[in-house]
Parts: C-alpha cells; structure tokens; sequence
C-alpha cells in the first residue's frame, strides 16, 4: 500500500511539473506572438519605420524574449530559442536602419519560429514519452 502512495505522489509530481513547464513555453510564445502580430500590424502601414514607437516595440520585445530565453533554455532546447532571438535582432537592426522589406522579413520569421516551436512544444505523445 505505501508503495502504491508513493507511485501515486510521484505520478502527480511528474504531471504538474509538466504542466507548468507547458505553461511557462506557451505563455512566453503567445505573448512574443502577440507583439510580433502588433509589430508588424504597425509597419505595413508605414512607409518609414525608424520611428520612435517601432524602437520602443521592439526593443521590448528583444527585452522580453531574453529574460525569458534564459529561463526557458533549462526546460527546452536553446537552438531553437537562439533562431528566434536571431531573427528578433534581424529585425531590430533594420528597423533602426528604415529598411521595411528586411524588418518585414524578420518579423514574418519570428513568426513562423513561435508557430513551429509552439507546436513542437506542444502537448504530444512524442512529449510525453
């Protein structure tokens, strides 16, 4: 019988620190996809976009994305949360240097990043075994 409670305590300990893990990545992903949809909202219709509002969006999303890159690099894999700072830069960089096109590209990179790595992370029999 005390075997069996302890099975059962450890069971329960594995799933609810699965389901924080899934949590914590899922709420840093859709949160980083919500400013990325509101950055690039914001620049299509725009033709310069080395305002000060463009700065100010997405410096706090590279800001936002590093304090939770560091946290999420212990619980996934950190390659595919460097592609996503990668591109974040990308995009950064020519937004400071009024180059839509490219700042465009970046940002529809992330945002092909988040939808993949969200699914990757995602709940799945792959996952759980």
């Amino acid at each position: 019988m005390r075997r069996l409670v302890i099975v059962i305590v450890l069971a329960a300990i594995l799933v609810a620190a699965a389901i924080v893990e899934q949590r914590a990545i899922m709420g840093a992903y859709d949160r980083l996809g919500r400013d990325n949809e509101a950055l690039i909202s914001t620049i299509r219709g725009q033709e310069k976009v080395d305002t000060p509002e463009n700065i100010k969006l997405i410096n706090h999303m590279y800001d936002y994305w590093q304090r939770n890159e560091r946290r999420l690099s212990m619980i996934t894999r950190h390659f595919d949360l460097a592609q996503v700072s990668t591109n974040i830069i990308y995009a950064k960089n020519f937004i400071e240097f009024d180059n839509k096109e490219e700042a465009m590209v970046g940002l529809l990179q992330t945002r092909y990043l988040i939808r993949v790595h969200t699914f990757n992370a995602g709940t799945h029999i792959q996952n759980v075994i």
